[in-house]
């Protein structure tokens, strides 16, 4: 049809491309309009996603207090992740010297240097504005903007997945020393951003074995350079890991084994009743629908009929098993183990999906499309944005809810804290206990920094121990939810460490004029110990 280029794929460009690349259709976007697309487009997604919570958010969310908890202690490990995110998260908060926007912007840098990686698998597969059509479908995709605001191991891996994939692809079309120790380096970037990374290596481990490229490519001294450097840069948590009981593998454990009672009280049940945890079919099905949008942003590009499943390069059968192999890979293991999962567990399952829509369906570029493809686009970001404000704004009216963390009292809460420590103790208070998020948020917003001590708990609070606790003395703190056992609680405290004083019940509003409860806290001083009797 006249008017209507088409994509041609796994065919010869007469301008020099890689074979598989893009015709470039001259009456549509060229290579450099794509390129300056990109740019444009990366940029704007970082503004968006940076300024839209600054606005709104009166905390950064809980996950990211929790990290800037853990980051500021700077160890080579924690009790449920390793350490890249905390200390990004600590590096960017302090650096900037605010509590915020840091971490917000730390969300969509690496949501950007994602995309950047997506691009540069792209470019020889599928030319520049395939590449581009292959990222910003992406945004139809709630993991890479929404979700990204709350920076955490799931936000890193977003970018260190992508990197590592990239520079896989590479080390395995041309297998030298200097592409086998980057794929390393970052493979192993992957490790310190979350343990879920085994994932990955697993689906790249099949790749290895499953495609001629991969087997040549392990042949010789570069692939075991690779996996050398991949080990180099994990050893600080490995290490780590081997001197601390594997403790994020018990929680891992403990965290997927829910629907049998493998979660033991004590250990890290305010963290699990977060998250609802579903069978293997219902985390597919949530998966499907987090990718549902950007299939309607690809629809206008999409004619049935030019589809295209043929696997007779590399690259198709690379792109299939690195999109479809995590996924995949969970599945089996969730069936084949019996354990529930999260969600949010899909988070970089699919910065490839894209590339296989455009792969596999070839995009009909016609300006006409792009059009279309425009103003789904925009609709969709109303729509994102309105979510955000809604969700601030309304649902607390509609629901009696506060909404989620980001209007939790911590900045109250901290300025009580050293007003209660401060009046009645002369020396600095250097370490708070209690409710892990509660306390993260209130060290988070402190000028002091007292070192949290969560749940009570050495194990949780690997850089001190109690007798730090009960030789400095601290603020303790405790979340007052109403459930009915509380006095227990607190009862076991009291029992737990005699001569606290200045036991109170304070109430703190959250940030909303929606009338919601308030967030109650029991607060109390221990003194240090050279004050007790």
């Amino acid at each position: 049809m006249r008017g209507v280029p088409t994509v041609h794929l796994d065919a010869a460009n007469p301008a020099g491309a890689l074979p598989g690349a893009v015709e470039e259709p001259a009456s549509t976007i060229t290579a450099q309009t794509a390129s300056r697309i990109f740019r444009w487009l990366c940029t704007g997604h970082i503004l968006v996603w940076t300024l839209l919570p600054a606005l709104l958010y009166h905390n950064a969310p809980a996950d990211s207090l929790e990290g800037l908890a853990w980051g500021r202690m700077w160890q080579p490990g924690y009790d449920k992740h390793p350490f890249l995110a905390p200390w990004l998260t600590a590096l960017f908060s302090d650096l900037f010297g605010t509590v915020g926007w840091p971490i917000y912007l730390l969300g969509q840098l690496s949501v950007v240097t994602c995309f950047w990686a997506v691009r540069r698998i792209a470019l020889p597969i599928v030319g520049p504005v395939g590449a581009l059509l292959a990222v910003v479908v992406l945004e139809g995709v709630y993991y890479y903007n929404i979700s990204a605001i709350t920076f955490n191991p799931n936000v890193a891996m977003l970018a260190t997945w992508a990197l590592a994939t990239w520079a896989f692809r590479e080390a395995l079309q041309r297998p030298d020393l200097f592409r086998w120790v980057r794929a390393g380096l970052f493979a192993g970037l992957a490790t310190l951003a979350k343990y879920e990374s085994a994932i990955l290596f697993v689906v790249m481990l099949f790749a290895l074995f499953a495609l001629p490229e991969g087997r040549r490519a392990m042949r010789g001294k570069s692939f075991l350079a690779g996996i050398a450097a991949a080990v180099l840069v994990a050893s600080p948590n490995l290490w780590w890991l081997i001197t601390h009981d594997f403790a994020p593998f018990h929680y891992a454990m403990d965290s997927m084994n829910l629907a049998q009672g493998g979660l033991q009280p004590g250990n890290h049940a305010s963290a699990q009743a977060r998250h609802p945890y579903h069978a293997p079919l219902w985390f597919l099905l949530e998966q499907i629908g987090a990718l549902l949008p950007m299939l309607l942003l690809y629809a206008p590009f999409v004619r049935w009929r030019d589809r295209n499943f043929s696997l007779r390069s590399f690259d198709r059968r690379f792109i299939l098993i690195m999109a479809v192999g995590p996924i995949l890979v969970t599945e089996l293991f969730a069936v084949t183990a019996d354990i529930k999962l999260v969600a949010r567990w899909g988070y970089s399952f699919f910065s490839l999906a894209g590339l296989a829509l455009v792969l596999f369906f070839p995009p009909q570029l016609s300006a006409a499309r792009w059009r279309r493809f425009g103003v789904l686009g925009l609709a969709l970001l109303l729509v994102q944005v309105c979510g955000v404000c809604w969700s601030i704004l309304v649902n607390p009216w509609l629901s009696g809810k506060p909404p989620y963390t980001t209007a939790a009292p911590r900045h109250e809460e901290a300025e009580f804290m050293h007003t209660w420590w401060y009046e009645r103790q002369p020396g600095p208070l250097k370490y708070i206990a209690g409710d892990r998020w509660v306390i993260s948020g209130m060290t988070a917003y402190s000028d002091e920094r007292p070192t949290p001590y969560f749940e009570f708990s050495d194990a949780q609070s690997p850089w001190m121990n109690e007798a730090d606790l009960r030789r400095d003395g601290g603020v303790l703190v405790h979340k007052l939810t109403g459930d009915g056992d509380r006095d227990d609680v607190i009862s076991a405290i009291r029992h737990r460490f005699p001569g606290l004083e200045a036991e109170t019940v304070t109430a703190f509003a959250h940030d909303t004029r929606a009338p919601v409860p308030p967030e109650r806290l029991w607060i109390a001083i221990l003194p240090p110990a050279a004050g007790r009797p």
